[in-house]
Order: C-alpha cells, then sequence, then structure tokens
C-alpha cells in the first residue's frame, strides 16, 4: 500500500477526522480552550476549557491528539481550580478527547441512524487489546463501586485512580484512528519528541543554574525536576521517551535530519536522567539497551552505552552525588521505603488476593513506614506494578495487563520480523521503550499517572498502526466494505 491509510482496521471512519486537516475554525478551540483555562477563574474557565477540547476532538481530532501528547509534561504545573479539585490542562485535554469522542459517535449515529450506535463497538471487538481492555474496565469498576473498605477519603483517591485507568483509553482510539497515513504518524512521533526536549531542555537548565545558585536538594543532593512535581516522576517519564528515540536514531535510514535531531535529543535525555537521580531510571534504560541488543543482535552497541553511562555515574560520585551508596545502605532512603511498601502489600494481597483492598483504599501502605518519612507525602502507589494492581484490584487486574502486555509484544515482535526497515526500526523502538516502562515499573509507578498511562496507550495504538497486518480469519470474506470503510491494512512508513 502507498502513503495513504484509510481509517482503522477496527473502528469507524468517522473518528478518523475528515482528509483535510486544515480546518481554521475548528482549530481555533485549541487556543480558546487555553485561553479559559489560564485567564478565566477556575469555575467558569475549567469548564469552558473542557468544551472547546471536547469540540476539538469531535472536529478535528488528529489535532486533539497532537495538542495532549504536547501538554502531557505540564500535569504536574498550572493547575486550576475547580471546587475541591486542581485540574491540569492535560486532564482536561484527555476528558475533553474522551467527551469528543461520544459526541462524535452520536452525533454520527443521528445523522446515520440507529444502526450507527453499535458499529464502533462491532469493530472494536476486533481490536487485538479489547477482551483484555474490557477485563480491566470490569476489574476496576467492581473495585471502585464494591471496595473491601468503605471511607470517605477514599472516593476522590479511587476516583482519580479509575480515571487514570479509563480516559486514557481515548488517547489509543485517537491513535488508531488519526494516524492513516506516514505524514501524520510522523507528525505525532515528532510533537511528542519536541515535548520531550521542551522538558528535557527545562531540566538541563535547572542544573546549570543550581551550579551558580544551589537550591534546596532532595535527600541530600540535588536532583533536577524539570516540570514535574518529582525527580522520580521526571524520570518515569524519560525512561520511555529515551529508548523510544534513541533506537529510532539507531535504525532509521535515509532521513538525515530527523534521525540526527532524535540523536542528539536522546543524547540530552540519558543526560537529564543521570540528573534525576533516578535508580529506577537508570535501571530501566540499561534494560532496555540489553533488550535492544538481544531483539537486533547488535551487541556492539552495549559498549560504548555501557561506558557513557559509566562515565557519567563516576562523575555524580565525584561532584558527590553518590546516589549509588543510599541503595547499598539497609534502614534507609528511598530503597527502605519502597521495601516497606511491597511488605505492606504483600500483607494486603494476603487478606484480598481475589478483589483487592479497592481503588481509593491506600491507607495500608503506611503500616510499616516511619511517621516522619511520611511529612508532606502522598503515598498512592505501591511502587512495584504486580504488587500495586492485585493489592488494589485483585489478580484478574495482573492478568489483564499482562495480558494487554503480551498483545503488544506479539503485534510489535511479530511486526518487527515482517515489516520494512522503517517499519521495523519504529516496532522494535516501541518495544524497547515498553520493556524500560515495565523494568522501571518493578521499582516505581507503571499506570497511575496521567503522563505514564496516556504514553501506554500511545505505544499500545502505534504497534497496531504500523504492524503489517495479518488478516484474522473470515477477513477475506468481509473484505474492504466503502460503505463503512472497513479496512485491514496498516499504515505504510515507507514508500
Amino acid at each position: 500500500m502507498g502513503e495513504r491509510f484509510e481509517g482503522s482496521r477496527y473502528l469507524p471512519s468517522w473518528a478518523a477526522g475528515p482528509d483535510d486537516d486544515t480546518r481554521p475554525p475548528a482549530l481555533l478551540l485549541l487556543p480558546a480552550g487555553l485561553l479559559a483555562f489560564f485567564a478565566l477563574p477556575g469555575s467558569v474557565g475549567v469548564p469552558l476549557a473542557l468544551f472547546c477540547f471536547a469540540g476539538l476532538t469531535a472536529a478535528v481530532p488528529l489535532a486533539a491528539l497532537l495538542a495532549l501528547l504536547a501538554l502531557i509534561p505540564l500535569h504536574f504545573v498550572l493547575r486550576r481550580p475547580l471546587g475541591p479539585v486542581e485540574l491540569s490542562v492535560p486532564e482536561i485535554s484527555l476528558l475533553g478527547a474522551v467527551l469528543g469522542l461520544v459526541a462524535a459517535w452520536y452525533w454520527t449515529a443521528l445523522l446515520r441512524g440507529r444502526s450507527a450506535l453499535a458499529l464502533p463497538l462491532r469493530r472494536a471487538v476486533h481490536s487485538p487489546y479489547f477482551w483484555s481492555a474490557l477485563l480491566l474496565l470490569v476489574v476496576a469498576t467492581v473495585s471502585l463501586l464494591f471496595p473491601t473498605q468503605y471511607r470517605r477519603e477514599r472516593l476522590f483517591v479511587g476516583l482519580r485512580q479509575y480515571s487514570l485507568l479509563v480516559e486514557p483509553v481515548a488517547v489509543y482510539v485517537l491513535v488508531v484512528t488519526c494516524l492513516r497515513d506516514r505524514r501524520r504518524l510522523w507528525l505525532a512521533l515528532d510533537v511528542l519528541f519536541l515535548s520531550a526536549m521542551a522538558v528535557t531542555l527545562f531540566g538541563l537548565g535547572q542544573a546549570l543554574w543550581y551550579a551558580v545558585a544551589p537550591p534546596e536538594s532532595i535527600g541530600g543532593y540535588y536532583r533536577a525536576t524539570s516540570l514535574f512535581n518529582h525527580p522520580n516522576t521526571f524520570a518515569l517519564y524519560l525512561s520511555r521517551v529515551l529508548p523510544l528515540y534513541g533506537m529510532l536514531a539507531l535504525l532509521l535510514h535515509g532521513r538525515g535530519g530527523r534521525r540526527l535531531s532524535y540523536a542528539g535529543g536522546a543524547v540530552l535525555m540519558a543526560v537529564a536522567l543521570l540528573l534525576s537521580g533516578s535508580r529506577g531510571g537508570w535501571l530501566a534504560v540499561a534494560a532496555s539497551a540489553l533488550f535492544a541488543a538481544m531483539l537486533t543482535r547488535r551487541f556492539k552497541w552495549l559498549l560504548p552505552a555501557a561506558l557513557a553511562g559509566a562515565s557519567g555515574l563516576a562523575l555524580l560520585v565525584l561532584s558527590g552525588q553518590n546516589r549509588l551508596s543510599d541503595a547499598l545502605t539497609s534502614g534507609r532512603g528511598s530503597a527502605d521505603t519502597r521495601e516497606r511498601l511491597w511488605r505492606a502489600a504483600v500483607d494486603e494481597i494476603g487478606k484480598q488476593p481475589l478483589r483487592g483492598a479497592g481503588l481509593g483504599n491506600v491507607g495500608w501502605m503506611r503500616r510499616y513506614i516511619p511517621r516522619q518519612r511520611l511529612v508532606e507525602t502522598e503515598l498512592v502507589d505501591a511502587h512495584n506494578l504486580v504488587l500495586d494492581l492485585w493489592s488494589k484490584m485483585g489478580f484478574l487486574a495482573v492478568v489483564a495487563v499482562l495480558w494487554l502486555l503480551g498483545r503488544f509484544y506479539w503485534l510489535a515482535w511479530r511486526g518487527s520480523r515482517q515489516g520494512d526497515d522503517t517499519t521495523s526500526a519504529v516496532l522494535t523502538a516501541l518495544l524497547c521503550a515498553m520493556t524500560a516502562a515495565i523494568v522501571h515499573g518493578l521499582v516505581d509507578a507503571f499506570l497511575f499517572g496521567l503522563p505514564l498511562a496516556v504514553l501506554f496507550w500511545f505505544m499500545l495504538g502505534m504497534a497496531e498502526v504500523v504492524v503489517p497486518d495479518a488478516p484474522t480469519p473470515g477477513a477475506a470474506q468481509r473484505g474492504t466494505r466503502t460503505g463503512d470503510r472497513e479496512v485491514h491494512s496498516p499504515a505504510t512508513l515507507s514508500g
């Protein structure tokens, strides 16, 4: 197939947006929403911004997807109050994407008749992630509505965590319906890259300013935070985008400007990750590099990467920023806190192995942690993806997420073996980024964070769009229908 990708294999074409990406009146909804959010009082500006983002998604979904990818690093800054809660621009844009997709679906049903109401569901059933995502949704809903303990304070935390499991699915829908050709797909990757570079450069600027006027340090060391609320959160973001663009820089062929930009950006991201002081981030990127070498059978890459990493760590130690020593000292530091969290999670799993404690019931996480460590600290995550999901929602939640990951790895690995060089490069980069996310998720958050959830569903959608299609049984009989535009071909990245 050529450069054109006429809609998703599984979702109706209405969600893919117009053929012409330039709709000036609709695109004005983006600056209007941002202006309303920042310039007006929260009680007025937040609902108006939500309306603008929903309208943008319904009219030009590609623009909504690009805006969301660009805005996710702003989740921890520039928040506006709405009643008892404070909301960020990414939260409003994500909720607007959900409402916009629902509005577009309902409007199309009104125009085409009642039969169009069930069309998205009939198509979505054929998605490789449908049943695992449905299982996760059901388990999360049951965990929210029927917790093992009823407490007033758990409702807000539970709703927030539930929204992080449900709303980011809109990102997946936007990816598989909007990225219909090579140009759009690379545009999405470039926008995410520019957003990541902005927060990376801001974090590096913080480090340069530290050399001039040292600010307060965290845990006795200086650690870059950029626009995030904590150095570890900054590292969680970098540990996903660094392997993605690092591998694209190594594997792409014949794309001089983009490849050089990705390579330079990956180097700067690596420096910023080093300055974040996140040992989990360092471990995740190292595991991703080893996985990339095994996947591509190019072990010669490991030597310069290992030398660069060792040199960076040596410079940190010589400058007095020895974060590795705390990990080897028992009874102190974040490593000891994680061990106490895991012990509490295991205890909670033993009490409710099938159902978990319920979304929002997080008081048990403080069980073994000294009070002085809980000052100005909000514990809502067990810092291990298996223990966190199991302790909150039960064993079936672990099954659902592992099922999602298994489908992703199967699709991306198969596609990397069957596609052309560019397709293989993109899928290999996605595999490395997801591997880093999983490894980092073994010692930190995995899904319960808006930037993390958005990137998770973005990568799942990208793998589905890019992978060379292998039609399911009966696809030959269904064929391509012009009425619903049912197509079984992926986005072609080359040619």
